[in-house]
């Protein structure tokens, strides 16, 4: 039988019971670390359908082998679980029974798409060469759980020669699958900002020193530093999303606290935007007489291709799909994806799978977003391609 038929059949088995699945995780939503339920629904799969798994591993995560009946490389294959804390508006009939808790980024299907491939690729161990590495990552959206799974040595044993991602994408029709050429996601950088002035009398303000105000100022100078000091043609975004201070309408406050986040796709920006807010902080010092104190810390790199392992992969999708089927997208997205920290280290890929859902106008993480049923059979079909061919050679 064609290889394309083979896994075609066996995903045609598979899709009632894996849609069955998804709709069961969508129920029953959790958020990072916290995917207790689902990490057991991953677990009882894998051991229904016969694959060895180790669980625990970065908190929540799960992780599986299946080896070949062929010696040959080690290929990963990560899919992220957890949900957002979003109130679920959809009114289907498998919505979210959590108030506040939401699969409304589609890591249910992604999580089912790798539990699909795992029994394809079980079931055709007489197909497949080397081993191929299952990673069900928890906490994905705090952009947390890849460096805990790496930090539990999800790396090793047996280390991989490449890892594969994935995500569903509602711009993409369902039924094709989309890429990015180079730059997929950006980095992400969090920042923590406390102004520390002198608390005092609103009626007597010379006698404080007025942290609210001097945060005022430097929220309007930090939005200076995309718009005046990086090139017009580079991607960058800071974002102010959090300021806390003041206890009371007649009180200067005596301190301010900042939070926000920087993302950028070009190597050494976020450095550069780093140097101007520290330089920009001490302005603020010596201007507003304000002391203050920065934390800065690196979430995610940008997500990036590598591009004879994507050409890989396109060349397996195409063959799965047909040509017609596996379009380039035209921009990549300023989200962030902690996958980059596997693609950081290892030769990666990643692919959108369309999940559009004709006359709902959606993305993700909105209250109303679903995904289309038709990206899991279509998700399994490719990956299940691609590990069958990157293991091949």
């Amino acid at each position: 039988m064609d290889i394309n038929a083979r896994i075609a059949k066996i995903v045609e088995g598979r899709t009632a019971e894996l849609v069955a699945l998804r709709r069961k995780l969508h129920e029953h939503p959790e958020l990072a670390f916290e995917e207790h339920e689902t990490a057991k629904a991953v677990a009882a799969f894998l051991s229904k359908v016969g694959i060895k798994f180790k669980s625990g591993v970065g908190k929540t995560g799960v992780v599986a082998v299946i080896e070949g009946s062929r010696p040959g490389p080690t290929i990963g294959i990560r899919a992220d679980m957890d949900a957002l804390p979003i109130l679920e508006q959809t009114g289907l009939p498998f919505a979210s029974k959590t108030p506040g808790k939401m699969h409304a980024c589609g890591h249910d299907v992604h999580t089912v798409i790798a539990l699909g491939v795992a029994a394809a690729l079980n079931e055709m161990k007489d197909s497949l060469s080397g081993k191929i590495k299952f990673i069900f990552q928890p906490a994905e959206e705090t952009l947390a759980g890849a460096q805990a799974m790496i930090a539990d040595g999800v790396l090793d044993d047996p280390k991989m020669d490449m890892v594969l991602g994935y995500h569903n994408w509602p711009a993409v029709p369902a039924g094709k699958v989309g890429y990015n050429s180079d730059v997929v996601m950006a980095s992400a950088d969090a920042f923590d900002i406390t102004l520390k002035g002198r608390e005092g009398h609103g009626a007597h303000p010379h006698m404080g020193i007025d942290a609210l105000a001097a945060a005022a100022h430097l929220v309007t100078q930090l939005q200076t530093i995309v718009s005046r000091e990086v090139k017009p043609v580079s991607s960058a975004v800071l974002t102010v999303g959090e300021l806390h201070s003041g206890t009371a309408r007649n009180i200067i406050a005596g301190t301010a606290v900042l939070k926000g986040i920087v993302r950028t796709m070009e190597a050494g920006l976020s450095e550069k935007i780093e140097e101007a807010m520290r330089r920009m902080l001490e302005g603020i010092k010596i201007g507003m007489r304000v002391d203050y104190t920065l934390d800065w810390k690196r979430v995610a790199p940008a997500l990036r291709n590598h591009k004879p392992t994507l050409a890989r992969l396109l060349a397996s999708a195409r063959a799965s799909l047909g040509e017609e089927n596996v379009i380039e997208l035209g921009e990549p997205s300023m989200g962030s994806e902690d996958f980059a920290w596997f693609a950081e280290k290892i030769p990666a890929a990643h692919l959108r799978i369309g999940s559009k859902i004709e006359g709902l106008d959606t993305a993700i993480h909105r209250s109303n977003y679903d995904c289309n049923d038709l990206a899991i059979p279509i998700g399994v079909r490719v990956v299940t391609r691609a590990a069958l061919d990157l293991t091949s050679t």
